[in-house]
């Protein structure tokens, strides 16, 4: 058969774009890169500082929320999974010892620690019977905040961080079957990668945290090193949404994310962030104020909503109580 040189040219485009097509679908998740023990140095930089600063990013006070609401100061304590330093953190028992109650770990968002976490830390303490840990990511590492947010310190090196603070909190006598992640945002997204069904993180992560609650979460998807892919999960994980967030919206999510959570929650006229202690962890928040994120790239809206803060607080004090 005679193909004329036209012929030809038509068909070598229609099969470039067949092959673009080809590589669009593999970018989407067809070849997915999993965390693997080769990964480890990588996304875990190394530790620079052993001393968290006095007026973090937001500039309030490190003091006022820790040590004014009888949380532990922020000290090197959680040697990193890669054991190249240690990790700053909040360790605060339960007064009356730590055994045979929730552990609940807090990780932060892209903003850095807030008092936000360390509110969520007063309110576990006090509403549950739990010890807490905050714990750091940025401070160590002489970063104070992860606005680009797809970099070396994002979900895959927060979910080394948050292994090795589980493998840490069995070190010190808590009940392994009453270990949970919490967080926001970033710390969200730490979350549902910590909880997604990927052969090394199962066998690092499987046995150390009970459950996973997800606020707010990034939850972009793409399977690449620094977006890696989110869910199925291998544990229960409760998902939490909000309707007018600007910063995160659901939306981008992959359907896997909700469907294979354990629950969904979503709260059509919240924004993100719609726990924000915007007075601190040491006085009662301001229901319905709204200020603007830090973040240079995304200058989101962040209101404090009591309503849906209220009634994430109950749905995973249920969720806790019913797993004994």
């Amino acid at each position: 058969m005679h193909l004329n040189r036209h012929h030809f040219n038509r068909c070598s485009a229609k099969h470039a774009r067949f092959l673009w097509l080809l590589v669009l679908l593999c970018l989407a998740g067809c070849a997915s890169v999993q965390l693997t023990s080769a990964d480890i140095d990588y996304f875990q930089p190394p530790i620079v500082t052993t001393v968290a600063p006095e007026r973090p990013i937001t500039k309030y006070s490190l003091y006022n929320n820790t040590i004014k609401v009888n949380l532990a100061p922020m000290r090197p304590i959680i040697p990193t999974y890669n054991n190249k330093g240690n990790l700053l953190a909040s360790w605060t028992p339960y007064p009356q010892g730590v055994a045979n109650r929730p552990t609940v770990v807090i990780v932060h968002g892209g903003h850095g620690l807030t008092p936000g976490d360390f509110a969520t830390a007063v309110w576990a303490r006090d509403q549950l019977g739990a010890n807490t840990l905050v714990l750091d990511s940025y401070w160590s590492r002489g970063q104070n905040e992860n606005w680009a947010t797809y970099t070396r310190l994002g979900a895959n090196a927060r979910t080394l961080d948050a292994i090795a603070a589980g493998k840490w909190l069995l070190s010190q006598g808590v009940d392994p079957k009453q270990l949970f992640l919490i967080g926001g945002s970033q710390g969200g997204w730490t979350v549902l990668r910590t909880f997604t069904d990927e052969p090394f993180i199962v066998e690092q992560a499987r046995g150390l945290y009970r459950a996973g609650f997800s606020l707010y979460p990034n939850c972009n998807s793409k399977g690449w090193r620094d977006d890696p892919a989110l869910g199925p999960y291998w544990g229960p994980v409760l998902v939490f949404t909000s309707g007018k967030d600007t910063a995160t919206p659901p939306e981008r999510c992959p359907t896997r994310v909700f469907k294979d959570a354990a629950a969904w929650t979503h709260y059509p006229d919240a924004t993100h962030g719609w726990d924000t202690s915007n007075r601190g962890a040491h006085t009662p928040s301001v229901d319905g104020e709204c200020g603007k994120a830090l973040n240079i790239y995304n200058q989101f809206a962040v209101c404090r909503s009591d309503a849906a803060t209220n009634d994430m607080h109950t749905k995973i004090k249920t969720f806790i109580e019913g797993l004994k």
